[in-house]
């Protein structure tokens, strides 16, 4: 018996092509009934189909057939628009952050807020090497993750919806969640397996109603977002897949996608979100503020145009409706879109569906790391390029 989910079809990006599912290789795996129904996943349109019994997760988009066939699956459907609701549904909301978050949280917020607050305390039991040479990654970081591993599970109660453990685990450690221990990295490819780790909280029904799911994004995501800021400046991690100056941002791009959302309508204009993010301290109470804020703490004695050009020409619109699409937009086609990003992720079921590819990688297709050769391509023209034609310049 398949879940029934809902959803409304990916809006089209000119630039992709999808090919059928059926032209890539597929596991077969067996489905049998849930003991429990799925959720109504409510604002969403048009019902799709996630099984029961999901396939196991494994490192599926190694492959530029199985990237281009991902947004025709109802995993990834269901998963755009459920941040397109959330999206809709937090504007003008702030952010909670601190002991607050506790107050009225659901059990799956409760949960991750305080697995995220050990993991910040762990940092302690970890200090870093004394300074090495190389500029990016301290080794102690593999430390870390180690403990990572072996604590992490049990912060998730026994009574979870089933399939739910098998389905979160391997994104929030086999597809590094909170960085690369071996590469010493950290970027937008493990920032997405965070959020598709929520989402399959949401598939199963743990994650509850659309209010408690709402409080993933403003209460769940900015405690991820201090602990992984904390990583990278106490571990030195190097930015993964880093296009540079002509990047969006080293490291995140989710904060952009909510916290215009949380403007959205607001009285705060792009240039006033800049100019008290670059003149004043914090607390900020949307996640794009916040930041823009960080990004000018770990990039100084440069103007912010000069670093961060793409970041710095959002400030050029009177409102946040444009800069918002566009970062929708900007988000399929350029972390959800590229292989050197998704191919780390491991996706079961409840992110793709029915016949889920094989994890394997054809000898034309080998992977790249992230941070490796193919990012090294004249990357400024054309990433300038795309994201003025997602911004409507």
């Amino acid at each position: 018996m398949p879940l029934q989910t809902t959803t409304r079809a990916p809006r089209p990006l000119a630039s992709t092509s999808m090919p059928p599912p059926t032209s890539i290789p597929h596991r077969k795996h067996g489905h049998t009934a849930a003991s429990y129904a799925a959720p109504a996943l409510a604002g969403l349109a048009d019902a799709v189909v996630l099984p029961s019994n999901p396939a196991p997760p494994a490192p599926v988009l190694t492959t530029e057939d199985a990237v281009h066939a991902w947004p025709a699956t109802p995993g990834y459907r269901g998963f755009i628009d459920w941040l397109r609701v959330r999206c809709e549904r937090i504007r003008g909301r702030p952010i909670v952050d601190g002991p607050p978050a506790y107050d009225g949280a659901s059990e799956t917020t409760t949960t991750f807020l305080r697995l995220l607050d050990a993991m910040v305390d762990w940092v302690d039991e970890v200090p870093p090497f004394p300074q090495e040479n190389q500029r990016f990654g301290n080794r102690a970081f593999r430390d870390y993750i180690g403990l990572v591993e072996k604590r992490l599970p049990s912060y998730f109660p026994e009574s979870l919806p089933p399939h739910l453990l098998d389905q979160l685990l391997p994104l929030l450690i086999q597809s590094h969640a909170f960085g690369h221990p071996t590469r010493l990295d950290y970027g937008t490819g493990h920032e997405l397996a965070f959020i598709l780790g929520l989402w399959v909280c949401v598939v199963s029904g743990w994650a509850g109603d659309a209010d408690a799911q709402d409080q993933l994004v403003l209460r769940v995501f900015p405690r991820y977002l201090d602990l992984t800021t904390k990583l990278q400046a106490m571990y030195r991690l190097e930015p993964a897949g880093s296009h540079g100056v002509w990047g969006l941002d080293d490291f995140a791009f989710l904060p952009y996608l909510f916290g215009s959302a949380q403007l959205l309508g607001g009285p705060t204009s792009p240039a006033e979100a800049l100019k008290l993010a670059t003149t004043t301290e914090a607390p900020f109470t949307d996640l794009y503020t916040l930041t823009l804020h960080r990004v000018g703490l770990f990039k100084r004695g440069a103007a912010f145009s000069e670093h961060s050009p793409l970041l710095d020409s959002l400030s050029t619109f009177p409102n946040w409706v444009k800069p918002h699409s566009g970062l929708l937009k900007m988000f399929q086609a350029e972390v959800l879109g590229k292989r050197v990003v998704v191919q780390g992720l491991w996706v079961g079921g409840w992110c793709w569906g029915e016949h889920i590819p094989s994890p394997e990688v054809s000898q034309d297709d080998e992977p790249v790391s992230e941070g490796g050769a193919a990012t090294a391509a004249p990357w400024k023209a054309e990433q300038l390029r795309r994201a003025n034609e997602a911004w409507g310049h």
